[in-house]
């Protein structure tokens, strides 16, 4: 016969028996330096955001250096059998600079203009996978909670209803209760065999997960009993649609890339304008040429030098229709762009709503799974007492047993399952931060 308090007991004192046990927030910073999906964000972030420095760089003023030096040879051969010979050699070298900048360059502005926007879109994100690292860490650490608790809940359950197991056989092989009774008891306890191996299995698998975030599976403190289980604030759905239309970086970053989109297509309109470029060169050539005056050795040297100043003018009158068929590609795409938006809207409405829903369904089931509980722990102990008092048999007894088991293992996933609704809310309504980690991890046990 089990002992209810005995049970709760230990699963309290489990959880708060390893004094090295991580609390969320401290499993987030260990991810925040070791998860590579986030580096991966990061890293691409860093490369995209250069877009705006490229952009740039097409308004600013270019410089090209160029360095040359040779030497030259040459001879003169007089008579058949080479009775004279006539040579002389010089060596040439020189340098040449030439600065550009642009005066008329609308293709360039609306690049400048893309690449901004572009930085921008790398930004927002970036932002949005910094909040998606907080919902799969919080995700994997309450999965892996959920399994460790499951696994106790099932350990506990092979052991009660061994023990019933153990008491039909005493009793059966002494003669007083039939075999029936024993191999009822069996088959329910073979059945919690089979759910403490499955629920190894899902330990092992939630413990992959976290281990593919951070590199480890440490312990794991879990939540007191002083946790808040409430409504989400702020009350109203439209409100949490206002606040996601405005703050959600996955929006943000779609309406960024339109704007992109739009700003690449005018810049190659544009590619059929005229450009206009101040060029400025300066240009230096050396030459040393050897002579021998008066019987002494010695280089004759002279330089010269140039310098230009122009306006350069070009207009591309015709490239055999890539200019324009450019220009049609990038209004398709920023066509693309605005109706990608648009359905990027419509899904955050949607996942709003729909996650908004989930918290309310999960406040619910939390309340109903706690009540549930107390009813089948009453119903346990009022069937314990039945059967002591033969008014119940021993499969009423197992199935009180087994449902109260299963109403501890609902009830322990519908805590977790409300605080990922809720963190799933505020992602989806952009306002998720890792204050919201803090926030949690203040009502875990240390």
């Amino acid at each position: 016969m089990i002992k209810i308090g005995s049970f709760i007991f230990f699963l309290i004192f489990s959880f708060c028996a390893n004094a090295n046990s991580l609390t969320l927030a401290e499993v987030y910073e260990i991810a925040l330096n070791k998860d590579p999906e986030l580096k991966i964000a990061e890293a691409t972030y860093r490369a995209e955001k250069e877009a705006k420095a490229k952009g740039i760089a097409g308004l600013l003023p270019s410089l090209t250096t160029r360095g040359i030096t040779s030497w030259n040879e040459s001879e003169v051969l007089r008579g058949t059998q080479s009775t004279f010979f006539d040579g002389t050699g010089n060596n040439t070298y020189g340098y040449s600079a030439d600065l550009i900048q642009p005066i008329f360059r609308v293709d360039r502005w609306f690049q400048f203009s893309q690449g901004k926007a572009m930085s921008e879109v790398a930004k927002a994100k970036f932002a949005y996978a910094q909040q998606e690292t907080i919902t799969r860490v919080s995700k994997t650490y309450f999965s892996l909670l959920k399994a460790i608790k499951n696994l106790e809940v099932a350990k506990a359950e092979e052991n009660a209803i061994k023990r019933q197991r153990d008491i039909a056989k005493r009793l059966f092989e002494e003669g007083v209760s039939s075999v029936t009774n024993f191999q009822e008891a069996q088959a329910f306890y073979d059945l919690s065999q089979v759910s403490r191996i499955a629920s190894q299995g899902e330990l092992e698998f939630a413990r992959e997960a976290l281990i593919a975030i951070i590199g480890e599976a440490p312990a794991l403190s879990d939540l007191n009993d002083n946790y808040p289980i409430s409504s989400p604030n702020p009350k109203s759905q439209d409100q949490w649609v206002g606040m996601g239309l405005t703050n959600n970086f996955s929006l943000k970053a779609s309406k960024l890339a339109t704007r992109a989109a739009k700003r690449n297509a005018q810049s190659k309109l544009s590619d059929h304008f005229p450009d206009v470029d101040l060029v400025a060169n300066i240009t230096r050539n050396n030459s040393r040429q050897p002579s021998f005056a008066g019987g002494n050795f010695s280089f004759e040297e002279n330089y010269i030098e140039d310098r230009k100043y122009s306006l350069q003018f070009s207009w591309p009158l015709m490239a055999g229709g890539l200019i324009s068929s450019e220009r049609r590609e990038a209004y398709a795409n920023f066509e693309k762009a605005e109706q990608q938006e648009i359905l990027m809207e419509r899904k955050i409405k949607q996942q709003i709503k729909s996650s908004y829903s989930a918290v309310l369904t999960n406040l619910a089931n939390v309340k109903a799974r706690e009540q549930a509980l107390k009813s089948s722990e009453s119903a346990l102990r009022a069937t314990q007492f039945g059967y002591e008092s033969n008014t119940r048999n021993i499969v009423d007894l197992l199935n009180a047993e087994r449902n109260f088991f299963s109403a501890q293992r609902d009830f322990n996933s519908s805590k977790y399952d409300f605080i990922i609704a809720e963190l799933n809310l505020k992602l989806s309504a952009g306002v998720l931060s890792p204050s919201d980690i803090y926030d949690i991890s203040n009502y875990m046990n240390n």
